[in-house]
């Protein structure tokens, strides 16, 4: 299976036909409805109501995907080691998320909201419960023993808590912590400053250099948790009608995460009530559709990258007797934390007590009772301030919205995730706005180095106003787009503090500029496109410093894209990763990041983009701290003659990968029973519209590319998709990864509620 490029899409909407329907037997429901599979095993539900058709939802979420949402559960509330298996990465990321407190609020939440959200989360609750009744256990639940629980108000709100936190709010702290790292090394701290402007321009290093840093999460809890609901990055525009071949509005929408695991983490589903209907990409345990139509509204969403996370530095000592909880530092008071006791259940083993110490301002990582006195991390997040519970309803109302201004000034309101959403409507309008609880940062504070949490003036100074979230309603451009790039409003404090690249908005743009007539198949087109602007950019840097020969010619002649054919993609790739070994490799004592740091920074082990933004950045300056005493051209022409051409090999080899089953680890004996694929390749990297963006170590491979592919023609009432999995979570089922070949050629499916 190739994925081709954007140059040879085979045009898929002519190939597809109109599904035929098989009916589902359904045991004993409480509320009415029927329900269907598609040729493609997508399930179309009838019921009177909107509440009935919630209530069919959560029945049919829990007969195709209950370990999915069972396991997810025990993972997100700290119960994986008790529940599933006792194995040191579950009882590590269960010490994760039980400081995180993800469940610590839920009751509250769930108290606050309103008497309509309630019911209707109560009516989806309902059918899961019945869902789960009215099958066994299923095959990975059996195997370890997983006993099912009911269904909750609070499991909802659980999910919907972990996609907010588990890949936006870690992904910021895990390079707020790198910045921390980088500031504890020998790095000049000039250079620092100027690579990673302006976040090191005030910043006092000898404080940094005292903060004690606990460990991160190893490799196997951080693959853990990629396998769980979350979001990483998004593709998302909408094209006016006076762009449009048809005359309607044109969405599209590809959500980016983990794919390479199957089930799919998405769940396509058809609801049709009362006259009127709603389809797309529904989260098993919860209700939302995250892209999806109606016959009115078209959204989808990608990741605004917001930040609402922070580190504060809490100066800490033990308490005066052995019980007496640790004490932090107000001015000259010192205060005790306070503290919530954990306790931690084991398969066939004793459990253990955690204590979690926190304040009014965030949650400290360690234990300074048991390590004693000194400088420690203490996390605050705005998911745990009082009301974000109301982001639920939201995305339920969001599915009666009649018009993108209507959808605009809900979506405003939702508090978490921190989200960018692409609109667009039968009337033509099409519009973009950003949502979110965002801290408003005491003046000085950046959001992405810790600042000291004994001053008072250091803390957050209550919220950002929504009415101050950017948006934009029919531009005159004709389109609005979103690809995870910086987007901060001019004059107030940023929404966004993480550089990240805009290579990807980058390519969407001029595509959509030039396409001045769109299309259905314009929009598959660059769904798949996978040309990368930084290739272009870095490229044309290099090309003027090297010498004659192969490579220079190899890469003059590099159309920059990404396809599995490329062997040029793979030249580049490497030559790349040396001219940052050359200039940015040095060793500690001479002030550098050092070759072996370099490495991990810049390969698919450990890849940062935050690093690699800014490093772009600094290369296309003359002149720079990093080659202080050197020509910049002459380090890239010793970079090509150092460098040695690796045995050839296409894209497709090197940015190879293969879906594997989340709950049956053993590889090969996976493949050989059919839970996993064949080797495949991923097209594209971390900087094309398909982000087929591969990391991978001796023990993980993590993937980073579309989750699913939506396109819809607001004046049509039908829908064009593809999913890198299947409906079920059973092997045993036909529809277990059944869209994977769709996915992997570009073809997409009709997805239809006639």
């Amino acid at each position: 299976m190739v994925i081709p490029s954007s140059k040879s899409f085979p045009g898929s909407r002519r190939l597809a036909t109109r599904p035929a329907m098989k009916p589902l037997k359904v045991k004993n429901p409480r509320r009415p409805f029927t329900a269907a599979r598609d040729e493609n095993g997508v399930p179309h539900i009838e019921a009177r109501t909107w509440t009935d058709a919630l209530y069919a939802l959560g029945y049919l979420h829990a007969i195709d995907r209950p370990t999915q949402m069972l396991f997810a559960r025990a993972v997100a509330s700290g119960r994986s080691a008790e529940m599933i298996a006792d194995k040191p990465q579950l009882l590590e990321t269960d010490r994760f998320f039980r400081r995180a407190g993800l469940d610590v609020w839920l009751d509250r939440e769930i108290d606050r909201l309103d008497d309509r959200v309630f019911v209707q989360i109560t009516a989806y609750c309902q059918g899961v419960n019945d869902g789960l009744k009215s099958s066994r256990r299923s095959l990975p639940m059996w195997a370890v023993g997983f006993e099912r629980q009911p269904w909750t108000q609070q499991s909802v709100l659980l999910i919907c808590n972990l996609l907010a936190f588990g890949g936006l709010v870690v992904g910021q702290l895990q390079n707020e912590r790198l910045l921390l790292e980088l500031a504890q090394t020998r790095i000049m701290p000039e250079r620092l400053r100027e690579l990673f402007a302006p976040l090191f321009d005030d910043a006092d290093f000898d404080l940094l250099r005292q903060v004690k840093i606990s460990n991160r999460l190893s490799d196997e809890a951080l693959e853990l948790i990629t396998d769980l609901p979350r979001l990483a990055g998004s593709n998302a525009w909408a094209v006016a009608p006076t762009r449009s071949r048809t005359g309607g509005a044109l969405l599209a929408s590809d959500p980016h995460l983990e794919v390479n695991r199957l089930p799919a983490i998405w769940y396509e589903a058809v609801l049709r009530f009362g006259g009127r209907y709603v389809l797309g990409a529904t989260l098993p345990g919860s209700p939302l559709v995250a892209v999806g139509r109606t016959p009115e509204l078209s959204w989808g969403v990608t990741y605004f990258k917001g930040d609402n996370s922070d580190y504060f530095i809490e100066d800490c000592r033990p308490g005066e007797t052995a019980d007496a909880p640790p004490l932090y530092r107000r001015g000259e008071r010192w205060l005790p934390f306070d503290v919530r006791k954990e306790t931690i259940f084991r398969k066939g083993q004793a459990h253990e007590t955690m204590p979690v110490f926190f304040n009014d301002l965030g949650t400290l990582d360690a234990d300074p009772q048991a390590e004693g006195p000194g400088l420690y991390l203490s996390t605050a997040w705005t998911g745990h301030q009082e009301g974000v519970g109301a982001g639920l309803g939201v995305w339920l109302d969001l599915v009666s919205c009649p018009t993108v201004r209507d959808a605009m000034d809900l979506v405003r309101e939702c508090p978490q995730p921190t989200l960018s959403w692409v609109l667009a409507d039968r009337e033509g309008h099409i519009g973009r706005q950003a949502s979110g609880c965002f801290p408003l940062r005491a003046e000085g504070h950046n959001g992405m180095l810790p600042v000291p949490a004994w001053d008072p003036c250091n803390h957050w100074q209550g919220l950002i106003p929504t009415h101050l979230l950017p948006g934009e309603y029919d531009p005159p451009s004709g389109f609005v787009s979103s690809a995870n790039e910086a987007c901060n409003p001019p004059d107030m404090q940023p929404l966004v503090t993480l550089p990240v690249p805009d290579y990807r908005k980058r390519r969407i743009d001029t595509r959509l500029t030039e396409l001045t007539s769109a299309t259905i198949d314009d929009m598959q087109q660059l769904q798949y496109d996978v040309v990368s602007t930084q290739a272009q950019d870095m490229v044309a840097l290099f090309l003027p410093h090297l010498p004659e020969g192969d490579l220079k010619n190899r890469l003059a002649n590099w159309d920059c894209s990404y396809t599995p054919n490329s062997y040029e993609a793979t030249l580049f790739s490497r030559f790349y990763r040396e001219v940052l070994l050359q200039i940015f490799g040095t060793d500690h004592d001479s002030g550098g990041i050092g070759w072996r740091r370099m490495l991990y920074l810049s390969t698919r082990v450990g890849f940062s983009s935050m690093v690699i933004t800014l490093i772009d950045r600094l290369l296309h300056q003359e002149h720079s701290h990093w080659w202080e005493g050197h020509d910049k051209g002459e380090l890239i022409r010793k970079a090509a003659e150092g460098f040695s051409i690796e045995p050839e090999q296409p894209w497709a080899v090197t940015n190879a990968f293969c879906f594997t089953n989340r709950f049956f680890e053993t590889k090969f004996v996976g493949r050989a029973l059919g839970f996993h694929t064949a080797e495949m390749p991923m097209p594209g990297c971390f900087a094309t519209p398909f982000q087929g963006h591969l990391l991978r170590s001796a023990t993980r491979e993590t993937t980073f590319a579309p989750s699913y592919h939506f396109v819809t023609d607001m004046s049509r009432q039908e829908a064009w998709t593809n999913v890198p999995g299947g409906t079920s979570e059973s092997r045993f089922s036909r529809w277990y990864k059944n869209d994977i070949a769709r996915w992997a050629s570009g073809r997409y499916k009709l997805l239809s509620p006639e």
